[in-house]
């Protein structure tokens, strides 16, 4: 099964579309045969009934017919009169009258009786005293022929009537019952009769009955394996070996259906229907259905196999269009593009390409400007250093000199300018710690102290089990360079600024608060729309804002709160303080 998956997703579009075409045309053709076969099947099966209907109404015919002499021996068994002659040519002698007289009667109601039969041979009797009574048509041999053994199977029956069958080159029915005495208990045998019929003559009287119902039909019957007709010697050769039903044969080179059938008084029949015509207007539907099929067929391929080559012609340009890309890299414009407005699955692979294309041409161009205001920033670095060990060591020279003279505000200020220095051009972290921002940050202040004096004062309100979470580099020093820009450049009281920090539900907030004049509390929206454009230290705010949604996620960032207090910065960020270590449990229990 793996090979035959591997085998299948190997092949070619075009082989696998050619191979379901072949597949399904192939299903078409079997189901077609299969629909063609039913028809005919059933077509079958009612000529096989037609005809088994046909030679049912001729076995009851004949039946109806051999009946009529199952009657007349019953009718003679039953005769008062005829009963009273054998009795009394069985009881008396003779040679007397009254024994003479019986016999006389007797012949009487013989030669009456047989006036009874259509198409018999010979209508015999014989007494129980051996008196023989027979009265001959034309083709009786004029033999006695109630031999022993008929009269033994006669007798075997007890009164009822048995057909007998005698082979031979002219196949011989007899009907044979015993005359027994119906007025005592004892049921004497008086006597015993013979029926020859003639049979040929009985079903040629049924078959001009079935001619004149626009039936001819070619049949034999057969009785103990007998064959008493057979309308000609081809159907006698059939035999009556075989069940009941149908089968096809040809005989002669006719096609034929023969037919079998067993009538209900154990007699057998064999017909044959010409199957000829039959076999013929079912040949020509059978033609007719499979080149109608053919044709459908060679159309269907022919239609599939221009659909899928059109198909196929349509991806094949896509693919040229990969290969071309490829080589290229120069992206599809969209306005030259024929299958821009087609809907189907091929127009959709064509726009995705195509937009593809023009996407990664997009994605590459600004990755290429990237990496180009990369190397110019790298450049600018390069160029911003101008040695820093030398910058170094001239603020160092400035911090002695001022110690030297007992300036100790330009000590300080020499001092503090060049730590942030250091820490700005040295420090290449993106996130430090709260300690460490907070100290380039009170660098930073003690330059301002010594400017400002007594006008900027400075509050602390970090708990020590916030100094280790990580910030963003140089965060809290700009929001402080904006508080004194807006609080302590334009008041005359002096600026207060308080830095605190606290816990919150979903990290920490770190607050810079003043007591200026405030500020606007959506400064930072407006700032984001474009609303008011960024400047000085509103860039600084953007910045900074951004670079703690670029570090952690969009959940934290800048929250302005203002009123008549001052102004409140808050900078939300996560809490990343580190886990406290488990305490060992050291006591006994």
């Amino acid at each position: 099964m793996q090979k035959l998956t591997r085998f299948w997703q190997n092949l070619h579009l075009r082989a696998k579309f050619l191979l379901i075409l072949l597949v399904s045309t192939a299903l078409i053709g079997v189901a077609t045969i299969a629909a063609i076969q039913i028809p005919l099947h059933t077509y079958d099966r009612q000529l096989y009934q037609s005809s088994s209907q046909m030679i049912s109404l001729f076995a009851e015919q004949m039946r109806d017919e051999l009946k009529d002499y199952e009657d007349i021996s019953y009718r003679i068994l039953t005769d008062a009169a005829l009963q009273e002659n054998l009795s009394i040519m069985k009881e008396g002698h003779p040679g007397t009258l009254e024994w003479v007289n019986a016999r006389t009667s007797v012949a009487n109601q013989v030669a009456y009786y047989s006036l009874w039969f259509d198409n018999t041979v010979s209508f015999q009797l014989k007494t129980a005293g051996n008196v023989f009574f027979s009265h001959f048509f034309e083709l009786s041999t004029g033999a006695n022929e109630l031999t022993e053994e008929r009269i033994q199977a006669a007798m075997n029956h007890q009164g009822r009537y048995v057909w007998l069958t005698e082979d031979g080159p002219r196949p011989r029915l007899f009907l044979v019952r015993e005359i027994r005495e119906m007025k005592g208990v004892d049921l004497e045998t008086l006597g015993w009769m013979l029926i020859e019929v003639d049979f040929p003559a009985v079903v040629e009287q049924c078959i001009l009955g079935m001619e004149q119902m626009g039936v001819e039909p070619r049949c034999a019957v057969y009785n103990e394996g007998v064959c008493l007709y057979a309308s000609d010697d081809v159907i006698r050769e059939l035999g009556a070996d075989g069940e009941d039903g149908y089968n096809y044969m040809v005989l002669d080179g006719h096609d034929v259906l023969c037919v079998r059938y067993t009538a209900s008084n154990g007699m057998k029949y064999v017909t044959l229907v010409d199957y000829d015509g039959v076999c013929a207007t079912t040949l020509a539907a059978v033609g007719i259905a499979v080149l109608c099929t053919l044709v459908a067929m060679l159309l269907v391929s022919a239609v599939s196999t221009g659909l899928i080559n059109s198909i196929l012609a349509h991806l094949q340009v896509l693919l040229q269009k990969f290969d071309d890309f490829a080589i290229s890299g120069q992206p599809i414009s969209a306005h030259n593009n024929p299958y821009r407005d087609r809907l189907d699955e091929i127009g959709d692979l064509h726009r995705a390409f195509d937009w593809m294309t023009r996407e990664w041409n997009r994605v590459n161009h600004e990755k290429e400007e990237q990496q180009r205001l990369l190397q110019e920033k790298q450049i600018q670095q390069l160029r911003a250093q101008v040695r820093p060990h030398f910058l170094y060591n001239t603020l160092e020279s400035i911090y002695c000199l001022a110690q030297s003279a007992g300036d100790q505000r330009i000590a300080v200020m020499t001092g503090a300018l060049g730590k942030m220095l250091r820490t700005s051009l040295s420090d290449k972290r993106d996130v430090v710690t709260i300690a460490e921002d907070l100290q380039f940050t009170r660098n930073y202040l003690d330059i301002q102290q010594i400017r400002y004096g007594d006008r900027l004062k400075v509050e602390y309100d970090v708990p020590e089990t916030f100094l280790a979470c990580r910030i963003p580099a140089m965060t809290v020093q700009p929001l402080v360079e904006n508080a004194i820009h807006h609080a302590a450049e334009k008041m005359l009281d002096t600026c207060l600024i308080h830095i605190s920090a606290a816990a919150v539900a979903d990290g920490i907030e770190l607050i810079v608060a003043d007591n200026g004049p405030g500020t606007d509390e959506d400064i930072l929206a407006k700032l984001e729309s474009g609303e008011v454009q960024p400047e000085g230290l509103g860039i600084g705010m953007r910045n900074i804002h951004k670079r703690i949604q670029h570090a952690f996620s969009d959940a934290y960032g800048l929250r302005v709160r203002s009123g008549e207090g001052g102004t409140q910065i808050i900078v939300h960020l996560p809490d990343t303080r580190p886990e406290p270590p488990v305490q060992a449990d050291t006591e006994e229990k």
